[in-house]
C-alpha cells in the first residue's frame, strides 16, 4: 500500500483555510483519494482539551510554556493520528503544523528559533509535511474578515504588532523552504484560491491528474 501525503495548511487568523480545506478535501475525494482533515492544536481528545485552555482568555501561560503544550499536543496527534492514517494510505490536510510554531511562538512571542527546531528535531518522528500552502494575506487585510459579532480567542486578542511578525516569519520560511511551501496569494475570492491551491497539488503529485 502507497503511504498517504501529509498537506499542512498555514496562515495567520482571517485567511479561509478552514471553509478551503474542506473545498480541497472534495476535490482529492473525487480523484479517488481517501482524505482525513485534521488541525493544531487539537486532532486528538487529549490535543483538545488543551486546545481549550491554549485558547481560553482566562489562561495565563508563558510563551515557552505555551511552545511545550503545542508540542505535547503535535506529539500525540503524530502518535495517535497522522502515523496511522500516513501508514494506511490515507492523506492528511492539518489544518497548521510544524511551521506555525516557528511563526506564532518563534517570530510572534519571541521565543528561541534554535529551542523550537530541537523540539521539532526530536518530537515529530521525521514527519515534515509533503507539501505545505501558506495562504498570503498581511494581517491588516484579514482583521477585517473576522466575523464582527464572534469572541475573540486569546490569540486572536493579541495585538497588530504580533500578527505582522508572525506574519514575516510565515513569509521567512516560505522563502527558506520553497520547495515544500507554496504560497498562495490569499486576497482573492475563495475559488481563485482554490484554484491556485490545486495547480500546486497537480504539480507536486502524479496521483492527481487535472
Amino acid at each position: 500500500m502507497k503511504k498517504g501525503k501529509l498537506i499542512s495548511f498555514e496562515g495567520i487568523e482571517g485567511v479561509g483555510k478552514t471553509t478551503t480545506i474542506k473545498s480541497i478535501k472534495l476535490f482529492l475525494e473525487e480523484k479517488g483519494i481517501q482524505v482525513y482533515c485534521t488541525r493544531e492544536p487539537g486532532g486528538t481528545k487529549y490535543g483538545e482539551s488543551l486546545r481549550s485552555v491554549l485558547l481560553n482568555n482566562k489562561s495565563i501561560i508563558s510563551p515557552e510554556a505555551e511552545l511545550l503544550l503545542m508540542f505535547s499536543i503535535r506529539n500525540q496527534h503524530i502518535e495517535e493520528i497522522i502515523k496511522p492514517k500516513l501508514s494506511d494510505g490515507i492523506w492528511v490536510l492539518c489544518d497548521r503544523f510544524i511551521d506555525a510554531s516557528i511563526a506564532y511562538q518563534g517570530y510572534g512571542k519571541k521565543v528561541s528559533i534554535k529551542k523550537i527546531k530541537l523540539l521539532i528535531n526530536n518530537f515529530t518522528e521525521n514527519i515534515i509535511p509533503d507539501i505545505t500552502i501558506f495562504f498570503d494575506l498581511p494581517y491588516d487585510l484579514a482583521k477585517e474578515r473576522f466575523p464582527k459579532n464572534k469572541k475573540k480567542d486569546r490569540f486572536e486578542n493579541l495585538n497588530s504588532m504580533f500578527f505582522d511578525n508572525v506574519y514575516k516569519g510565515y513569509l521567512k520560511q516560505a522563502n527558506e523552504n520553497k520547495k515544500r511551501i507554496k504560497i498562495i496569494n490569499a486576497n482573492c475570492d475563495k475559488k481563485e484560491v482554490n484554484n491556485q491551491i490545486i495547480l500546486e497539488l497537480n504539480k507536486a503529485f502524479k496521483e492527481i491528474k487535472l
